[in-house]
């Protein structure tokens, strides 16, 4: 046993110790913490250990609500007051910039999830041997859960009647809206099911269940209504999952539109951002690579009345060098690997007038604005706190050419 006081925490919310000379990344620890730890990874620069006695705690640790942190390894940041994980992220993302030598010394603002429990709208859970969980952290271990905390009640609900499904073994994930509607997907190796629909009906309000691909009750989609915009997503499709944030989202990109600029849209999705532009855009291109995406977002932009967007199928990297229109404002919002190499080098060559950046992976995020400051300056940075108590963050980013 090795007693050692926490430092500072690190970009994944580890405690930082020193032990010997060496840094030791604990998790479950935050600063100002005296713990005996237990060394779990020897590495050459750095150990992983976890905590086996609490000597002191902090003074800035607190309880954490869900009685499966720091083992089903979903959240990240628990045993923080919600302000001081936004703090947390807000110190990331400028080490970050400071870190990449990137320029950019303005105020960053971090916008505020208004509720930051019971928030998300998807889940994604292991069921084996009939019991459901989370794997635990860097394992295949299952942690039985009864309830998830940043789950919407909806999908709790699900969670609280899962034997309903039948399912000894496979995953299970759900999707839930504000109407309190759910799409269940399951995945299986065993091709027969034995679901008791009419009793999980009785407890939830189910539009679609989807078994191995294939929609065994009602539709493989469900609506869902932000900010007066209606939007279809099928049960494959992309789709923010925090309501909450993504109307800010929306405000965001609303507020960074010209009026009568021409849009094109990196990464459509079902056509959320695209059909936000569009109220002030005079055209807006969406390009998406999932087939069921863009038909939701054809179709989107149809019930909302936007006639001034359209939607290809492609993957971007290919289909942005067959265009042959100008635009002058682009949005992307690429994966958590960020943009590759072909699209970075259309944005500076094609020396549109401004970029809309969200990213849901600041490290990526930095590496892409460090080739892409050579030819933009960032004109504004803000966070979102899409997810919340977790050290993922979400970052609007605008950078306009530089003249």
């Amino acid at each position: 046993m090795k007693n050692v006081l926490v430092e500072d925490l690190d970009h994944f919310g580890r405690g930082i110790a020193h032990l010997n000379s060496k840094i030791v990344f604990i998790n479950n620890t935050t600063k100002g913490d005296v713990v005996d730890i237990k060394i779990i990874s020897d590495k050459k620069n750095f150990s992983e250990a976890k905590v086996t006695k609490f000597i002191t705690k902090s003074k800035d640790r607190v309880e954490p609500l869900c009685p499966y942190f720091n083992i089903c390894g979903g959240c990240h940041l628990q045993f923080l007051k919600y302000e001081d994980t936004l703090t947390f992220k807000k110190k990331k993302v400028k080490d970050l910039i400071t870190k990449n030598k990137i320029n950019y010394h303005e105020y960053i603002e971090i916008i505020k999830n208004s509720y930051p429990y019971n928030y998300r709208n998807k889940i994604s859970l292991k069921i084996k041997e009939g019991k459901i969980g989370y794997y635990e952290e860097s394992t295949h271990k299952l942690v039985p859960i009864n309830n998830c905390l940043i789950a919407s009640s909806t999908i709790n609900k699900v969670i609280n009647n899962y034997g309903l499904l039948n399912i000894q073994n496979g995953s299970l994930t759900i999707r839930s809206n504000q109407n309190e509607e759910v799409l269940i997907i399951i995945n299986s190796n065993n091709n027969d099911y034995d679901i008791d629909i009419l009793a999980l009906k009785s407890q939830v309000k189910v539009v679609g269940i989807v078994y191995n691909d294939k929609t065994i009750y009602g539709d493989n989609f469900l609506y869902e209504r932000l900010n007066g915009f209606l939007f279809k997503i099928s049960y494959n499709s992309f789709f923010q999952i925090n309501p909450y944030i993504t109307e800010q989202l929306f405000n965001l990109i609303n507020e960074n539109i010209t009026t009568n600029s021409t849009v094109l849209d990196l990464y459509s999705g079902v056509g959320t951002l695209s059909i936000v532009s569009s109220q002030k855009a005079k055209e807006v291109i969406g390009i998406e690579i999932i087939p069921n995406a863009v038909i939701n977002s054809t179709f989107n932009a149809k019930i909302n009345k936007r006639d001034n967007v359209k939607f290809l199928l492609g993957d971007v990297k290919d289909t942005i060098n067959k265009l042959k229109k100008e635009f002058d404002t682009v949005i992307v919002d690429p994966p958590r690997k960020g943009l590759d190499k072909n699209t970075l080098d259309f944005l500076i060559k094609s020396k549109i007038k401004k970029i809309i950046y969200i990213s849901c992976d600041a490290s990526t995020l930095m590496r892409d604005l460090k080739i892409l400051t050579n030819t933009y300056e960032i004109k504004g940075y803000k966070i979102l706190d899409m997810f919340s108590y977790s050290y993922h963050l979400e970052s609007f980013v605008i950078l306009s050419l530089i003249n």
